[in-house]
């Protein structure tokens, strides 16, 4: 009497476990009737059969065989031993050689042949089946719900399959690193502000650099993320398993492949701050990506050096703190500014700059009036546009019109009209493109001394924190720092001698030239510097 071993296996997790039970219970009696001893029985519980990897039951049996423990392995059909034909041709062959014969309850004693046609329709099943499944999700994504996945953010509506809600609390973190970002918070920095704040991360425990940045190949992590625009786009990526490894890896599609649905209840995240932040992205990526600098510090990136213009860059840490110096002198030496300079002293100098400057009450008055004014000058420009476009717009119309009458009066021929309307078509046509992005006001925020005043506070939060060594500022702290300092420039030093920075900011077209810029020796009062052109 041959020994027979059953093998059992069912898909996913959505199918009956019982399914296991059910295949061997039916082997078993498969078995009996052609006379078969059956000496053992094993099974994978919701694992594909497209690889042979991770299947550890599939993997004991091939085991046993070696050992001479059987001569028929048994299941209910070749599908359920694998549905990739090169991998039961593989099977089918080594158990072969050990004089193994495979038999299914629902074909029978395998040979050569039934193994090459059940490979084949097992594996075009298979295919046939994950097209079934993307043309079912291309539908879902096209009716505007989500095809599958969690995104941070959002969560599944009660009994409404695919539909997803924001979830606030959530929400807000979002807007906080886009706004973190947008202005030069590097994303490790951002994570680490968050994990120092307990704050839940995505996935995992904590929150990583990764988990912000994403893949830009994949269109993943928190900052790439279209949803939080009001935008879903789906079929990006397909997933493919090695054949070397069977771990599934990713394979981005053709861009004609992607589909996009506009979900405006979605959003997020503001546009105009969308595309800063993906603006960003694109400058520090590429192919020199992994060699981009990393915002840690208040002036990550806003430190120049005023002998070459260069930047300035951390050289090490010493008992008083971290150390830069200019990028230019120490890579190629071609800077003649050999000063090195802490950087926390530099931080409270500026922080502290900006802290007497807005405690002028004169000046933020004049601040706010400059900004009315600017505001008010920007909008008539836009209206005056704006007009000009309109009556521009109806003297081409106009001019058609009088291009078909004199058609129609046979004051032109057809030559010459065909000519006199090419032109006046492609005028109305380069008018009607820019009255679309046209705007009859512009989007310029009003500015209330009651926003000022809350970034005067801002800032005296900011000095208060970097007085304590190593201390990490708020994330709302660097944004509103940032979104005012364009860049500070540190001038050359002789040894011993004080420290003499100059902040350059965005209050040049606002403000006039005399407020646009300051100038601080470290330890001193700051002194205005003198009016530039």
């Amino acid at each position: 009497m041959k020994r027979a071993f059953i093998y059992a296996r069912y898909s996913t997790d959505l199918q009956n476990e019982k399914s296991v039970e059910d295949q061997i219970e039916l082997c078993s009696s498969y078995a009996q009737k052609l006379g078969f001893a059956v000496v053992g029985s094993d099974y994978d519980r919701a694992k594909s059969g497209a690889s042979t990897f991770g299947r550890p039951g599939l993997t004991r049996i091939l085991e046993t065989a070696k050992n001479g423990s059987f001569e028929v392995l048994i299941s209910e059909a070749p599908d359920r031993i694998s549905r990739d034909m090169a991998d039961l041709a593989g099977i089918h062959k080594a158990l072969e050689f050990r004089g193994i014969e495979m038999n299914c309850v629902n074909a029978g004693r395998m040979d050569t042949i039934q193994i090459g046609m059940h490979g084949v329709v097992g594996q075009m099943q298979r295919e046939e089946g994950a097209r079934k499944v993307r043309r079912g999700m291309a539908g879902v994504v096209r009716d505007g719900r989500s095809a599958g996945g969690r995104a941070y953010g959002y969560r599944p509506v009660p009994g409404k399959p695919g539909q997803l809600e924001i979830v606030n609390s959530e929400a807000d973190v979002i807007r906080r690193i886009f706004g973190a970002y947008a202005v030069g918070v590097a994303p490790r920095t951002i994570a680490t502000t968050l994990n120092s704040e307990k704050i839940a991360a995505p996935r995992g425990s904590r929150w990583n650099a990764s988990t912000i940045n994403g893949s830009g190949k994949r269109g993943h992590g928190i900052l790439r993320n279209p949803l939080y625009a009001g935008k879903q786009i789906w079929n990006r990526v397909r997933m493919l398993k090695d054949p070397a490894t069977g771990k599934r890896v990713s394979r981005v599609n053709a861009t004609t492949d992607w589909q996009t649905v506009e979900l405006p209840h979605l959003r997020i995240v503001d546009q105009v701050l969308f595309d800063q932040v993906t603006t960003r992205m694109e400058s520090v990526g590429g192919a020199n990506a992994t060699h981009a600098p990393k915002s840690k510090r208040v002036l990550s990136g806003l430190l120049k050096c005023g002998c070459c213009g260069g930047g300035m860059s951390i050289i090490g840490s010493d008992r008083s703190g971290p150390r830069i110096q200019c990028s230019v002198f120490k890579e190629s030496g071609a800077c003649d500014n050999a000063a090195r300079y802490y950087v926390q002293k530099i931080e409270r100098t500026v922080v502290g700059a900006l802290r007497l400057q807005l405690a002028d009450p004169a000046l933020i008055r004049e601040y706010v009036k400059t900004y009315r004014d600017e505001r008010n000058r920007a909008e008539s420009e836009a209206r005056r546009k704006r007009s000009t476009l309109d009556r521009d717009y109806a003297k081409s119309k106009s001019e058609i019109q009088r291009i078909v009458s004199s058609i129609a009066k046979g004051l032109i021929t057809e030559d010459e009209a065909a000519s006199l309307l090419g032109a006046a078509r492609r005028e109305i046509t380069r008018l009607e493109s820019e009255l679309a992005t046209a705007e009859s006001t512009t989007n310029v925020l009003e500015l209330h001394p009651q926003a000022v005043q809350r970034f005067k506070e801002n800032v005296e939060a900011l000095a208060d924190i970097l007085v304590t060594k190593d201390a990490l500022p708020d994330l709302v702290l660097i944004g509103t720092f940032r979104s005012l300092v364009e860049r500070v420039v540190v001038s050359p030093r002789k040894a011993g001698e004080e420290y003499e920075v100059s902040i350059r900011g965005y209050l040049a077209s606002l403000m006039g030239a005399e407020v646009s810029a300051l100038s601080m020796v470290a330890g001193e009062r700051f002194i205005r510097s003198p009016p530039s052109i």
